[in-house]
């Protein structure tokens, strides 16, 4: 399975008067921006299987916006374990559950999917960083620690130029 793991767009700043944490919309730039590098995935990714989101707005807009570049909508499933503060555990339980699928995306949130990925790769600590916006492609034989290999990391600007 390739493992793709999604940072959440560019968002309205915490402490906006009028948003709680968990209601930060993506900004209209951050919208803009992010359908321009779902555009730029889908010259690198054939399809996706499974689009796994936190449920956080500024996630779940951006993976819906991935899903529809994707033509995957109907293939986007909520999980609260990528909230900030999720069970990794639990995670990676739900990937590894997904084990027969060839392709399955994660969008969520810093720092837990540096950890997440940096978790797969075999490291103690988290090695990877993912900028609003960033994606990266794990290689993933079997859901385990030290199993994934890292294919690709990319930044949102390059994603954008892919488009």
């Amino acid at each position: 399975m390739n493992l793709y793991v999604v940072r959440h767009g560019i968002a309205v700043l915490r402490g906006t008067a009028g948003y709680i944490d968990e209601e930060r919309p993506l900004t209209d730039e951050g919208r803009e921006k992010m359908a321009k590098a779902a555009e730029g995935m889908t010259n690198l990714i054939s399809s996706l299987d499974l689009v796994l989101s936190s449920p956080l707005l500024r996630a779940l807009e951006t993976a819906r916006i991935i899903a529809h570049a994707f033509k995957a909508e109907n293939r986007l499933e909520v999980s609260k374990d990528l909230s900030p503060g999720g069970s990794m555990k639990n995670t990676l339980a739900a990937i590894a559950k997904q084990r027969a699928l060839q392709s399955v995306m994660i969008v969520g949130h810093e720092p837990d999917l540096g950890f997440l990925a940096s978790h797969l790769l075999g490291c103690d600590g988290s090695v990877i960083e993912f900028k609003k916006g960033a994606v990266c492609c794990i290689e993933l034989p079997v859901v385990a620690r030290g199993r994934g290999r890292i294919q690709w990391h990319l930044q949102p600007k390059v994603l954008r130029e892919l488009s």
